[in-house]
């Protein structure tokens, strides 16, 4: 398990800390600098909404598949939670992954818990999640 605490902001003594939880089997997957997301090094933005376009703005037709837009395209917190995959999940390593892993009999076994920590002990959960949430996205 990849276990990984840095911080995010330091306001008049105030911290935050992205804390993320990552299982080894996920380990192959991720950008070398995924514990960047929600920092100042943050550098993934335009690659993330290139690839939001890609695998469903662009790829869904708004008239004839409404429902796919309301859901998710128009849905903001399914786009907050794409553009964190698109963020920490390299989309090179994860095709790289598919070909050499078409079938997966546990994807409960890829996981990645992602929290914000504050310095007053604050702990919010912001995604657990699966190579099946992955999977639905790429």
């Amino acid at each position: 398990m990849i276990e990984y605490i840095n911080e995010i902001s330091n306001e008049n003594g105030y911290k935050r800390y992205n804390q993320y939880s990552i299982s080894d089997n996920f380990k192959e997957l991720i950008f070398d600098d995924y514990y960047v997301y929600n920092t100042k090094e943050y550098n993934k933005k335009e690659l993330a909404e290139k690839l939001y376009n890609k695998n469903f703005v662009n790829k869904y037709n708004k008239d004839t598949q409404k429902e796919i837009f309301d859901l998710y395209i128009n849905n903001e917190k399914f786009k907050e939670k794409v553009l964190f995959i698109y963020s920490i999940i390299d989309e090179e390593k994860y095709t790289q992954f598919v070909q050499k892993n078409p079938n997966i009999q546990n994807p409960n076994d890829y996981t990645i818990t992602y929290n914000i920590v504050d310095s007053d002990g604050v702990n919010v959960n912001m995604y657990q999640l699966s190579l099946s949430d992955i999977a639905f996205v790429f």
